[in-house]
C-alpha cells in the first residue's frame, strides 16, 4: 500500500461541523454579545498599582511521544518556562500561560494527553489532575490548533504494520518521522474540548466563567475573551476562520473546482514523494538485514545483546504488574484492554529471548532469532502505546500512576536501547525530510479535500461577529487597555511550508478588515509555523506580529529567507512582499550560537506589560550534544531588516525584546 495514500493519513471535519458541534448558544441578541464567552480570572492575579507584569506564551508543541524515551524539546522547553512561571510553579514573573494550539501532535488523540501534555506540564497542574480533568496551578488558556481537530482516515488500521519502518523499528520511529505515529483520532477535537472546554455551559449568558486555579479552570467555549489588569485578551478559533465569504460574490461550485485542482496537484506530488520514501525504504531493508547478520557473526556483541535482551524480559513482567495495580484502584476497563497487549507482546519477547538464547554459537539460528524479536518489538511497543490510556486514568495521588511510568519508562528505554544495537543504522536524515514533506503534502490534501464540499455555512460568520463585538466593546470601555489577539494561525509567515498558502490567505481576507485601525489591536500571537518569527507589515503598521510556534514540536521548519531556498520560494517572497511583509526576525533551524552550537532552537516567550509599553521577549532552549538542552536569552536570530526587491540580507543578532508602543511602530532592541 501506498504511504502517501489519500485515503490512509488526514482528515479534517468541514468547518460548518465544527461550528454546529462546539460552538453552545450562539448569541442571537447582539448586545449580549460582548459578555458571551468571558472568563473571569481571579482579581489578585496581578498588579492592580499599574506596576509591570509578565505572562508567557507558546504553541506548537504537543509531540514529546515522537522524540523517543529521552527528554524531548517539549520536556525541555516545559521545564524553562516553568521556571519562569510564578510560584507554586516556579520562581518567575510569568502569571499565566497563554497557548496558540496544536496542543497534541499528530492528531490530537486523547491517548497522547498524558505524554505530550500532562508529564511534561505536571508542574502547572494539580495532583488530582487526570486528561479528563485538567486543573492548573496557574491558568493555561489555550486555543485549538488544526491538528488538534484531525482525524485518521484509513491508516489506523494499517498502521501496525508501520509503513516505511518496517517490522521490528518502531521503537526507532522518532528517527524516521517528523511526528508521532498516531492510533487514533481527535473525535473532530473532543478531545481537546473534554480536556479544557467546558462541555455544558453551566452559567448565565450574560455572566463571565470563573476561573479558579487549583479548583476550576474550564473555558467556556473554542473562542473566549478575558481581561488581566490593563489588558483585553482575545482568544480565537483560526481554524473556522479561514473559509471564503459567501457575502465577497464567492460562488460554491468554484470554490469547490479550485479544491479539486489543487487536490490534483498535491496527489501528483504526493506520487513523487511516496516514490522516494519507497526507494529510501529499500535501502533501509538492506541495511537492517546486514545489521542483524553482522551482530550474528561477532560473539561479543552478541553476548552483550544478550544481555539487554533478558533485561527486557524481566523489565516486561513489572511492567505487566504495575498495570495489574491500576486495577486493584477500580480502572477495569483500560487496565483489561492494556494486558490484553502486554501478555502476548510478553509472550513473542520471551520465545524471541529463548531462541536467542538457543543459538549459543551465533550465525543463521542467531539471525533468525534476532528478526523474531524485531517483530517482538513491534508488539511491545503496541503495548506501551495501550498502557497511556491507563495512565490518561491515574492521578497522581494514585501510587499505581508513579509505578507505572516508571516500568514504562524502563521498558522503552530498554526497547530502544536493544534497537539501537542491533540497527545502528536505522534513521537517516533522507527519511526524516521525506517524512517532513509527506506530512505537508498530507495536511495540504485534508485541506484541499475539505474545501471541495464547500457550503456557505463553512463561513464562521458567529465568531466574526463576536470578535467585532467584543473588541468594539473593549475599545469603547477601556480604550487605555492593551489589546492582545491569540490564534493558532498567522497572518504572515516566511516558513516554506505555510507562507502563503490557503489557510494563512484565507484568515488574512476575513480577518484583517477587523484588525486593522489605529490602535486597535497592540499585539497578534500566533503558531502553525513551527518556528520564532516576528514580522512588521504595512497593513497593520502599528501592530505586533509574532508567531511562537517551536514551543516542541520536533521538526522545526526553515524559512524561505534562507539564501539557499529563497530563489525556489521566490513567488511566495514576492506575494509577502505585495502582502506587506516589510521586516522580519526568525529563529528555530537556527542561528548558530556564539559558541559555535547549530541545533534546533525552541523557544517560548515573555510578554512583559508595562503602563507604557508592551516587550515581547524571546526565550531560546537550544538541543546540544548529549541530548541535553540550554536556554540562550537573549536569543538569537536570524534578522533581515527589509525584504526588498531581490535577494535579501541577513544578519545574525541576539534579540532581547520586541517593543510595542501606543501610536508607534514596533521596534526590536537587540543585545551588544
Amino acid at each position: 500500500m501506498s504511504l502517501l495514500n489519500v485515503e490512509s493519513w488526514l482528515r479534517t471535519p468541514p468547518d460548518r461541523a465544527v461550528i454546529a458541534r462546539w460552538t453552545p448558544d450562539t448569541p442571537t441578541d447582539a448586545t449580549n454579545a460582548a459578555e458571551r464567552y468571558r472568563i473571569a480570572l481571579p482579581d489578585d492575579l496581578v498588579p492592580n498599582d499599574g506596576t509591570e507584569w509578565e505572562f508567557l506564551a507558546l504553541g506548537d508543541t504537543g509531540d514529546a511521544d515522537a522524540a523517543g524515551p529521552g527528554e524531548a524539546p517539549q520536556d525541555a522547553v516545559a521545564v524553562e518556562m516553568a521556571r519562569s512561571a510564578v510560584a507554586p510553579v516556579g520562581g518567575g514573573q510569568g502569571r499565566f500561560v497563554v497557548h496558540t494550539g496544536d496542543v497534541i501532535y499528530l492528531t490530537g488523540e486523547r491517548r497522547l494527553y498524558e505524554r505530550n501534555f500532562r508529564r511534561p506540564y505536571a508542574a502547572l497542574l494539580t495532583a488530582e489532575s487526570t486528561v479528563d480533568n485538567l486543573v492548573f496551578r496557574i491558568p493555561f488558556l489555550p486555543v485549538p490548533g488544526n491538528h488538534d481537530y484531525y482525524d485518521l482516515r484509513g491508516w489506523a488500521t494499517w498502521l501496525s504494520r508501520v509503513p516505511l519502518i518496517g517490522s521490528g523499528l518502531r521503537a526507532l520511529s522518532h528517527k524516521f518521522f517528523s511526528f508521532s505515529l498516531p492510533r487514533g483520532g481527535s473525535d473532530m477535537g473532543a478531545a481537546y474540548m473534554n480536556a479544557f472546554v467546558q462541555s455544558t455551559p453551566k452559567r448565565e449568558p450574560e455572566k463571565p466563567v470563573a476561573y479558579l486555579p487549583g479548583k476550576q479552570t474550564r473555558l467556556p467555549n473554542r473562542y473566549y475573551t478575558f481581561t488581566v489588569g490593563n489588558v483585553d485578551f482575545f482568544a480565537l478559533d483560526s481554524n473556522t476562520l479561514d473559509a471564503p465569504s459567501p457575502g465577497t460574490g464567492i460562488q460554491t461550485e468554484a470554490v469547490r473546482e479550485s479544491a479539486r485542482a489543487r487536490v490534483a496537484e498535491l496527489e501528483r506530488r504526493a506520487e513523487e514523494i511516496d516514490t522516494a520514501l519507497k526507494a529510501e525504504n529499500a535501502v533501509r531493508e538492506q541495511r537492517d538485514q546486514a545489521d542483524r547478520a553482522g551482530i550474528a557473526g561477532d560473539p561479543t556483541a552478541l553476548e552483550a545483546l544478550r544481555a539487554t535482551t533478558t533485561h527486557l524480559e524481566s523489565a516486561l513482567g513489572s511492567f505487566a504488574a504495575s498495570v495489574e495495580t491500576a486495577r486493584g484502584v477500580g480502572h477495569f476497563g483500560p487496565v483489561a484492554a492494556a494486558l490484553a497487549v502486554i501478555h502476548p507482546a510478553q509472550r513473542q519477547w520471551r520465545d524471541g529471548t529463548a531462541a536467542l538464547e538457543a543459538a549459543t554459537t551465533g550465525g543463521e539460528a542467531a539471525e533468525t532469532a534476532l528478526a523474531r524479536l524485531d517483530i517482538a518489538g513491534d508488539a511491545v511497543c503496541a503495548a506501551l502505546t495501550e498502557s497511556q490510556n491507563v495512565l490518561a486514568v491515574l492521578t497522581k495521588a494514585e501510587g499505581a500512576r508513579a509505578g507505572l511510568l516508571t516500568a514504562s519508562s524502563t521498558v522503552e528505554k530498554l526497547l530502544t536501547e536493544w534497537t539501537e544495537r542491533v540497527h545502528p543504522q536505522a534513521g537517516s536524515e533522507v527519511s526524516r525530510s521525506l517524512s517532513e514533506d509527506a506530512l505537508d503534502i498530507q495536511r495540504e490534501i485534508a485541506m484541499a479535500r475539505r474545501r471541495e464540499e464547500y457550503q456557505p455555512e463553512d463561513f464562521d460568520s458567529s465568531q466574526i461577529d463576536w470578535f467585532d463585538a467584543v473588541l468594539h466593546d473593549a475599545q469603547a470601555k477601556r480604550p487605555d487597555n492593551w489589546r492582545i489577539v491569540f490564534l493558532h494561525h498567522p497572518l504572515y509567515t516566511t516558513i516554506t511550508n505555510h507562507c502563503e498558502r490557503p489557510d494563512v490567505l484565507g484568515l488574512r481576507a476575513n480577518l484583517l478588515a477587523s484588525l486593522q485601525g489605529e490602535g486597535r489591536v497592540h499585539l497578534i500571537l500566533s503558531g502553525h509555523s513551527h518556528s520564532f518569527e516576528w514580522l512588521r507589515s504595512r497593513a497593520i503598521p502599528l501592530t505586533g506580529l509574532f508567531v511562537t510556534g517551536g514551543g516542541g514540536q520536533i521538526s522545526l521548519r526553515p524559512t524561505l529567507l534562507e539564501p539557499r531556498r529563497w530563489a525556489r520560494h521566490r513567488g511566495s517572497y514576492d506575494a509577502l512582499r505585495r502582502a506587506g511583509v516589510e521586516e522580519a526576525a526568525v529563529a528555530g533551524r537556527g542561528p548558530t550560537a556564539d559558541d559555535g552550537a547549530s541545533r534546533s532552537l525552541y523557544h517560548f516567550l515573555r510578554i512583559r506589560v508595562l503602563p507604557d509599553s508592551l516587550r515581547v521577549c524571546p526565550v531560546g532552549v537550544r538541543a546540544i550534544d548529549g541530548g541535553r538542552f540550554r536556554r540562550e536569552e537573549p536569543m538569537p536570530v536570524f534578522h533581515i531588516p527589509e525584504l526588498v526587491d531581490g535577494k535579501p540580507e541577513r544578519d545574525v543578532r541576539r534579540l532581547s525584546y520586541v517593543e510595542i508602543r501606543r501610536d508607534e511602530p514596533p521596534t526590536a532592541h537587540w543585545a551588544e
